[in-house]
């Protein structure tokens, strides 16, 4: 059975119980009514008749019964009196509905009468049970001198209620037929909200919404036209490094966009509801690709779905691969380069040139040499090391020259070998491309320079400054405030696509917490600023 549907029959139920109950309780009041009016009109006449000096002086005379009789009788059909007893003060009855009963002893109680008491009671009589209320007749002298009893049979009363009955049923029917149109309403709204299921099949609908929602890959969050967020999976908090809130009605509150502590940026984008298509955003030390579109069926105006992707992993990796096609690269020019320098020696052998074959050689032996060994002694990471001294083969390849200084008391960067690569890789690859391209107008050449400096605002740290210049065209102006958004390019676009490698390395660099900075002095300069903490200088080759 649906929810609707048990929600009706149930609510069905509930109505019925309370029209039988306050029917009940109508009747109950309405026949408790009936009876205060009947012990109200008695007593009215018993008292009237017991203060009456006809019945006073009948009750004196030889034969009252001839003096009374007829003065009940009139009472009767003029009242909703069902009898009036006058006796003497023994319990004879002077009076009767019943001729026959006319000097029997009246069956009542008479003991609160004889007392001076006007008395009201529920007693059972010749015509049964009654109503009745007996009354003191007292002479001059306050003596009881008899006594008038008055009463409604019970009977009677039970046909008033009665009487009354046709109208309490109507006001049942009629609250019966209100609530059960109110509760039909609520369960066709209730029918239409839940699509027809019951209960079981609604948790199980929220269990298996729960379980996809929290076990998704992908960051997923509702944001709603107050800017609120209602849903928010568990891989989205992380993503977003908001934590689980506390179990109660906290848990269940929407969260403003505004307290979750966003870049403002990224604020701005969940907050306006409009369509994005991956976006990207720096959120703590991530990089998240932001989806967004109008929630749509049942949510249809109501909100807008945010579908976040992380590309920290995508980054690094992508890092680590450009790196090694870097390293490749590399190695590659240093290969052809030697295979030449190697050609021109045996040449040289071949031609009976010896002596100069062992100088061309041996120059360029020590050459070599020199720049590894000059490096390996001023950089205490391998990978940086031999990053340069590859990329100097590959720029003097390209007839570019690359030059390469390092302070002696520069500290090891406590970074990934990859991220370092990746960042030192593209700043030296997109300068000796922009000096290449300007070789016709001035000498090609790409400076290096790591340097070391104490930190000014914190003294337990020092600081790392890479520096990249090339004697190319420079960064356009146009361009100057996005050239590490991605896709952003001097270049034309290749196979991989364009404005990745500064992209990039912007994204080590907030991994790191460093800062990036560039100009235009006679051609690019970036220079990229990394606080390091004294202790990771311990085991520095000096």
């Amino acid at each position: 059975m649906s929810l609707a549907r048990r929600f009706l029959v149930l609510q069905l139920v509930v109505v019925a119980l309370v029209t039988l109950a306050v029917s009940l309780v109508l009747f109950a009041h309405e026949r408790g009514a009936v009876v205060e009016r009947a012990e109200a009109v008695t007593r009215v006449l018993a008292t009237a008749l017991a203060d009456d000096p006809y019945v006073l002086a009948a009750a004196g005379d030889p034969d009252p019964h001839s003096a009374l009789q007829p003065l009940t009788d009139r009472l009767l059909a003029d009242t909703e009196l069902d009898f009036v007893t006058i006796m003497a003060p023994d319990g004879t009855r002077w009076t009767h509905p019943w001729p026959s009963s006319v000097g029997e002893a009246y069956r009542g109680d008479r003991s609160h009468a004889l007392a001076g008491e006007t008395w009201t009671s529920t007693e059972r009589g010749n015509l049964g049970p009654s109503v009745r209320t007996i009354a003191p007749v007292r002479d001059e002298d306050g003596t009881v001198v008899a006594l008038v009893a008055t009463g409604v049979l019970l009977e009677a009363v039970s046909q008033q209620a009665l009487a009354q009955l046709p109208a309490v049923l109507l006001v049942g029917l009629l609250l019966l037929a209100a609530s059960a149109t109110v509760a039909a309403l609520g369960a066709r709204y209730l029918g239409r909200v839940t699509h027809g299921w019951g209960p079981e099949e609604l948790a199980q609908v929220h269990s298996l919404h729960d379980a996809v929602l929290n076990e998704a890959t992908e960051g997923l969050l509702l944001v709603d036209t107050a800017g609120a967020v209602p849903v928010l999976n568990a891989r989205a908090r992380e993503l977003l490094g908001i934590r689980a809130p506390a179990p109660g009605p906290a848990r269940r509150r929407p969260l403003p966009v505004a307290d979750l502590g966003l870049p403002s940026a990224l604020e701005a984008v969940l907050l306006s509801g409009a369509s994005v298509q991956e976006q990207w955003f720096v959120v703590t030390e991530r990089t998240l690709i932001v989806s967004t579109l109008p929630a749509r069926g049942a949510l249809a105006g109501r909100g807008t779905i945010v579908i976040l992707r992380d590309h920290t992993e995508i980054s690094r990796l992508s890092g680590q691969l450009r790196a090694t096609a870097t390293l490749a690269g590399a190695l590659r020019a240093q290969t052809h380069e030697h295979a030449n320098r190697m050609h021109t020696v045996v040449s040289l052998l071949e031609l009976g040139r010896d002596e100069e074959a062992l100088g061309f050689a041996s120059a360029d032996m020590v050459r070599t040499q020199v720049l590894s060994e000059d490096l390996l002694a001023h950089l205490d990471d391998p990978f940086l090391a031999a990053l340069l001294v590859g990329k100097t083969a590959a720029a003097h390849e390209r007839g570019v020259e690359l030059e390469v200084v390092v302070d002696p008391e520069v500290p090891r960067i406590p970074v990934s070998p990859a991220d370092l690569v990746t960042l030192v890789g593209n700043l030296v690859d997109n300068a000796v491309e922009a000096a290449a391209a300007n070789a016709a107008r001035v000498p090609p050449v790409v400076e290096v320079e790591i340097t070391r400096a104490p930190d000014a605002a914190d003294q337990a740290l020092d600081t790392v400054v890479i520096t990249v210049a090339d004697t190319g065209m420079g960064i356009p102006e146009e361009l100057a405030h996005e050239v590490f958004e991605l896709g952003v390019s001097t270049k034309p676009a290749g196979p991989e696509g364009r404005g990745v490698g500064l992209h990039l390395v912007r994204e080590v660099v907030d991994r790191w917490g460093a800062r990036i900075e560039h100009g235009n002095d006679g051609g690019a300069v970036f220079t990229v600023t990394v606080p390091v903490p004294h202790d990771t200088t311990a085991g520095r080759v000096p």
